[in-house]
């Protein structure tokens, strides 16, 4: 598909320390076990649903299983020798 002449390419620079970061920290607090990071993160929570500390918490419960997902993609795929007995 070619692209027009007329059509123009946005870009947006942001500066370093716009970046934003949520993260986890291991068990002796000195390294990072996961980390969101990112220019113009958007954490969004829709309150006209969040009504009562129940809500926040199934809320919270999703978001995590969401995570949880995507970290045992992650490591299966790098680390799947992990899930298999040894070879005896």
């Amino acid at each position: 598909m070619e692209e027009k002449k007329d059509d123009k390419i946005e870009r947006v620079t942001f500066r370093v320390e716009d970046r934003m970061t949520y993260g986890v920290l291991n068990y002796d607090g000195n390294e990072l076990m996961a980390a969101i990071t990112g220019y113009d993160l958007n954490v969004v929570f829709n309150m006209r649903l969040i009504n009562s500390l129940a809500d926040a918490e199934a809320c919270a419960d999703a978001l995590a299983d969401v995570f949880y997902q995507t970290l045992m993609e992650q490591l299966i795929s790098r680390k799947a020798d992990f899930i298999q007995p040894p070879n005896k």
